[in-house]
């Protein structure tokens, strides 16, 4: 009976402290994409509709670009090598609204804004892809 006890009481602490573990890991997933906003089409297409002038970035290929984009977008191709350069053509104090083809090099250019000191990037979840949809 000791026995079946010392089991049952290892078994509720083992699973105790994998779920603790995978609390901690969503904790720090979820603080790597508060550095920008991840946003639906209908919230990025509002908050596009709300800015004088937006800084609307495209950061797919200029082949990409040139079959299809959201008006007004500016193509800064994250893949060129020429991303970071062309990121001080942008004002860091307003926001940068960024998308690719459905949403990888976009987080990947909108965590290099971020770590380049702009205050406030915006990522279209689905990319593109999920604009057109």
């Amino acid at each position: 009976m000791k026995t079946l006890f010392y089991l049952i009481a290892l078994s509720f602490f083992s699973l105790s402290s994998c779920t603790g573990m995978a609390q901690k890991e969503n904790t720090t997933v979820q603080e790597v994409t508060n550095t920008y906003k991840i946003v639906s089409v209908d919230d990025f297409n509002a908050a596009l509709e709300n800015e004088e002038a937006p800084q609307l970035i495209d950061v797919r290929t200029a082949n990409e670009f040139a079959n299809g984009s959201i008006p007004n977008a500016k193509n800064l191709d994250l893949l060129d090598g020429s991303f970071q350069n062309a990121m001080n053509s942008l004002d860091k104090n307003k926001p940068v609204y960024v998308f690719c083809a459905v949403g990888g090099r976009s987080g990947k250019a909108s965590k290099l804004l971020k770590e380049n000191g702009f205050t406030q990037v915006v990522d279209l979840k689905g990319g593109y892809k999920g604009w057109i949809k």
